[in-house]
């Protein structure tokens, strides 16, 4: 519990409702959750370097599973290869850590300035010794991201552009304190981001069919236009 602090969905929700924007609330929590992965990678032990192919192969394996259960994939399915493919053929990826697991604004709090990052238990629906184990930072970079487009599509009409601000300054403020750029990681940043997407389309069917247009406005710009 933090005194007067309010959750970063909260804050988005409100910014948007007054039209306001949410870029500099959006760089201070990139740079605070840089410090929070440079502070993790110290304090437990780091992999290698990301192994792009293995993690594209379950990417694709995900993907396949998902579209037998969601049917309004499927036409997407080649474009989302694509970008698992993509990733396979990356030369780079940050070091595999331990990472926030289920990182989006309803997981971060704000009291004045600050951010602070809590629920550090990871998705539920992943067995305990996966959520415990190293992976690649890009995953909670996504996270947040695909959090700004939900919050952007909460009311009509929808606010694309604003997300997209958003992102962009997350990032920034990311990469002015981790020393990498996720903007210059395209092909990683999209393949994060789209296996993120296809997991919210299966949850959201499963669970919220009236949410279901948000992850697949999303799938959609990922599979047709890749940004």
């Amino acid at each position: 519990f933090l005194h007067g602090a309010s959750d970063g969905w909260t804050l988005a929700l409100d910014a948007l409702a007054a039209g306001d924007e949410f870029t500099v609330q959006a760089h201070e929590l990139g740079q605070a959750m840089g410090d929070v992965h440079l502070a993790l990678a110290s304090a437990f032990p780091v992999g290698a370097p990301g192994e792009n192919g293995r993690t594209a192969a379950a990417m694709t394996e995900r993907l396949t599973a998902a579209a037998h259960c969601v049917p309004a994939l499927q036409p997407f399915v080649p474009g989302l290869r694509a970008a698992f493919a993509a990733l396979s053929t990356c030369d780079w990826g940050p070091p595999a850590q331990r990472i926030h697991g289920d990182l989006h604004l309803g997981q971060v709090l704000r009291a004045g300035r600050d951010w602070f990052v809590i629920d550090f238990e990871g998705e539920p629906s992943r067995p305990l010794a996966e959520r415990r184990s190293a992976h690649s930072p890009v995953r909670d970079i996504a996270g947040m991201l695909r959090s700004f487009d939900y919050a952007a599509r909460q009311r009509r009409p929808w606010r694309p552009e604003w997300a997209r601000r958003c992102r962009e300054a997350f990032c920034a403020g990311y990469a002015a304190r981790a020393g990498w750029d996720p903007r210059k990681k395209h092909g990683l940043l999209r393949a994060y981001e789209t296996d993120r997407a296809v997991y919210e389309v299966l949850y959201e069917a499963r669970h919220r069919p009236d949410w279901l247009p948000v992850p697949m406005a999303a799938i959609e710009r990922l599979a047709v236009r890749g940004d």
